[in-house]
């Protein structure tokens, strides 16, 4: 009997030790755990959406208007600018003998027609155009003498001075002045004859839309001296982003800028008609 339970003993070490050696040997190779997670597929992973990146901001481009003033004796000039095949205005003096009939023809052509307002000036050493705007006017002399004015020179958008020192400098004259364009819906350019005017100041406190000249580019009336005018006023348009140049109805003026608008355009300037620079 005690042999037997000897033997017992013996077997029930032998068979606990053989399962304790069996979960302490390592796994097979092959053999799957099944309490270990799923792998992630990355096929199976959206990507996200790529940060929009904002595009870069354009360089504001840069802009000139050229407004050719005294026209309305010279009309086989028209012509000329015309054919510069550019967007010019031209201003037009009022009561002269083909005043209407350029207004009409630049006009029919795509040019800008302004009216060319004969205004006093300091010193009165030039004769004076017909009807021109004096200091001691009343204010329905003004009215009367502007509404004359743009009925000799039709499909006028705009107005500025001609000569006018003492006129744009007297605040009471350009508060009519201004006053008058603001009900017939017309801009004003302020020729800018003398650092005192207040044409242009008038403008921006009735709400008037207005420019102001930057640049006369036919002082002296040389080809070659306008051609340097107008790079002088091409570096500006880059510098400031706009610049608004007044020449005259001469043939050197246009021949400038027939010739250097090519060069202006390749600098990175653009030519416009002076209402696209009106603030």
């Amino acid at each position: 009997m005690r042999i037997v339970k000897i033997v017992l003993a013996i077997v029930f070490v032998i068979i606990v030790t053989f399962f304790v050696v069996r979960s302490c040997a390592p796994t097979r190779p092959g053999t799957v755990l099944r309490h270990l997670p799923r792998p992630i597929l990355l096929e199976n992973v959206r990507p996200g959406k790529p940060v929009a990146r904002p595009a870069p901001k354009a360089a504001p481009e840069a802009k000139m208007a050229i407004i050719l003033d005294d026209w309305g004796n010279n009309f086989p000039l028209l012509s000329d600018a015309i054919q510069i095949h550019r967007p010019l205005t031209v201003s037009i003096l009022p009561h002269l003998a083909h005043s209407r009939r350029i207004a009409d023809e630049a006009f029919s052509k795509g040019l800008g027609v302004m009216l060319h307002m004969p205004m006093e000036p300091e010193g009165r050493n030039e004769p004076l155009e017909p009807q021109t705007i004096m200091v001691n006017f009343s204010d329905s002399q003004i009215t009367r003498a502007l509404d004359e004015a743009l009925d000799s020179v039709p499909h006028a958008e705009g107005v500025n001075n001609h000569m006018g020192s003492a006129a744009t400098s007297d605040r009471r004259v350009m508060q009519a002045v201004i006053a008058h364009l603001k009900e017939k819906n017309l801009f004003f350019v302020d020729s800018n004859v003398i650092p005192k005017t207040v044409g242009w100041r008038v403008a921006q406190s009735l709400g008037v839309r207005f420019a102001r000249r930057d640049v006369f580019i036919d002082n002296d009336p040389h080809l070659a001296a306008v051609e340097r005018e107008l790079r002088k006023a091409a570096k500006a348009a880059l510098a400031r982003g706009r610049v608004v140049v007044i020449g005259h109805d001469k043939k050197a003026t246009l021949e400038a800028i027939k010739e250097m608008a090519p060069e202006i355009e390749r600098a990175g300037v653009r030519l416009v008609l002076v209402k696209e620079l009106l603030e």
